[in-house]
């Protein structure tokens, strides 16, 4: 992978207020706030292709400031970590964004698409996971990825969804009892197994979703309250 998945969660008490600020004028034009976000951002963590070693560990004190909603992203395979935003939503899909546009499009939490990791997964059809997900039935999902000529090849995967029973997931200062929903998926010698943790109010808390093979998986923390 490039340095494009090179990133570091370094927040500054500087985005905490623009945020804020950002997000107290949302009548606005969205184009124009979603600049102030952005441009704000990249002074407060640094760019997604730098890989500064983080200067602040989050807090829920410093947490508690922030208006605009912020989720915590995790690559499983650098261990690298980035804040990033909302900048857009688009019916029952909403988009976030690190400093440097690096987008993860979810659907009720579940990715329906990303830019700029280099192996995007460009659209996927996904499954609705709630608290009551389960029973084992099977369904397809499907997923486009660009191959190395930039064509779009599209994947069908079995799968299954799984309910694991109740657990506790902790998410910066703060235990939240969820459910732990499993999705299981194979095709063509690929598999992988997706994770999901929903509270009770039925928010995705956190979630573990695979991208694409070269990019692997992310993790996704709701930090908001």
């Amino acid at each position: 992978m490039g340095t494009v998945l090179e990133m570091k969660y370094a927040p500054g008490l500087g985005l905490i207020s623009l945020l804020a600020l950002a997000a107290c004028g949302s009548d606005t034009d969205p184009a124009s706030n979603t600049a102030v976000v952005r441009s704000f951002a990249a002074s407060a963590l640094g760019s997604v292709k730098a890989s500064a070693p983080a200067s602040e560990r989050m807090t829920r004190a410093r947490l508690a400031e922030v208006v605009t909603p912020v989720m915590l992203t995790t690559i499983e395979n650098t261990g690298h970590q980035a804040l990033i935003a909302e900048i857009e939503t688009n019916g029952p899909v909403a988009t976030w964004s690190s400093v440097d546009d690096i987008t993860i499009s979810l659907r009720n939490g579940v990715i329906v698409a990303t830019r700029g990791f280099g192996a995007d997964l460009m659209a996927a059809t996904v499954p609705a996971v709630s608290r009551s997900s389960g029973g084992g039935q099977t369904y397809t999902r499907v997923h486009t990825l660009l191959n190395g000529e930039d064509q779009a090849v599209r994947t069908q995967f079995a799968c299954t969804l799984q309910n694991d029973g109740a657990k506790t997931v902790d998410i910066v200062e703060i235990s939240y009892q969820t459910s732990h929903v499993i999705e299981s998926c194979t095709a063509d010698g690929v598999s992988f197994r997706n994770e999901y943790w929903i509270s009770g109010d039925q928010k995705m808390r956190k979630s573990r979703q695979w991208i694409s093979p070269d990019v692997g998986f992310l993790t996704i923390e709701d930090v908001r309250r």
